[in-house]
């Protein structure tokens, strides 16, 4: 019979992705263009404000491919605080002309199998992170199967542990290269868990989830979703996403 592992929970966790209609954004002249670049940059700052305040984080990042093109992720102290940010947003002149094509809500969390201890301050970095601005992000959705013999929560506690903790080892090296984020969303969302992950070179995401494939917590009881992986949208590339 399974068994519950503790785990510690922070910010709630917003993330969205939108689909641009550039027939639509092409019909607005040039001032007001401008108009609605200026209400999403003064958004921005106040999402910045909240980020320097450590009351919050965030992230904002032009998706490639056809599953988005901006990928916005909203971390804050509760759900009315998401709300009240994502109200703000789709209040935006420019959210005229977006369609969303993918949200997850969730919080983030640590559990047992990660630390023995959940009080300490690497975990609080983790529960109330300071979302860095490396250049690429990469973030997806899990599960664990439940499925005839391949039932993760059947399974007793020691052994996901173990299972964990060599899941563990092995992204250990890349903690040099990127930052990983996991927010957890049962109850929450459809999705069990969200991933998200930064560095400055987006190859290191390549490499590490297919050395994770390898390991027995994925390659046996991982089930996943689409990934998501863009580049940040910062001063300079603004203007090019936005033009």
């Amino acid at each position: 019979m399974g068994k519950a592992i503790p785990t510690v929970e922070g910010w709630h966790s917003q993330h969205m992705v939108f689909s641009m209609d550039f027939s639509a954004w092409n019909c607005f002249d040039a001032e007001e263009k401008a108009e609605a670049r200026g209400e999403l940059k003064a958004f921005l700052a106040e999402l910045e404000s909240m980020h320097q305040a450590k009351e919050g984080s965030y992230a904002f990042y032009d998706v490639n491919g056809y599953k988005g093109d901006l990928l916005l992720w909203i971390l804050a102290p509760s759900l009315e605080d998401l709300a009240k940010w994502e109200r703000k947003f789709r209040r935006l002149t420019i959210a005229s002309v977006l369609v969303q094509t993918y949200s997850y809500t969730s919080v983030t969390e640590v559990s047992a199998y990660v630390k023995a201890k959940l009080d300490t301050p690497e975990v609080d970095a983790k529960l109330y992170p300071t979302v860095p601005k490396d250049k690429y992000i990469c973030f997806y959705n899990m599960t664990k199967k439940r499925e005839g013999n391949d039932n993760w929560y059947m399974l007793p506690p020691e052994e996901r542990g173990r299972m964990m903790r060599e899941h563990g080892i092995t992204g250990r090296p890349y903690l040099e290269v990127l930052s990983e984020y996991t927010t957890g969303g049962v109850g929450l969302d459809d999705w069990e868990w969200g991933v998200t992950i930064f560095s400055n070179d987006d190859i290191q995401f390549k490499k590490i989830v297919y050395d994770m494939r390898f390991e027995e917590a994925s390659a046996r009881y991982g089930i996943f979703s689409d990934f998501y992986v863009g580049t940040l949208i910062d001063e300079a590339r603004f203007d090019e996403v936005f033009a």
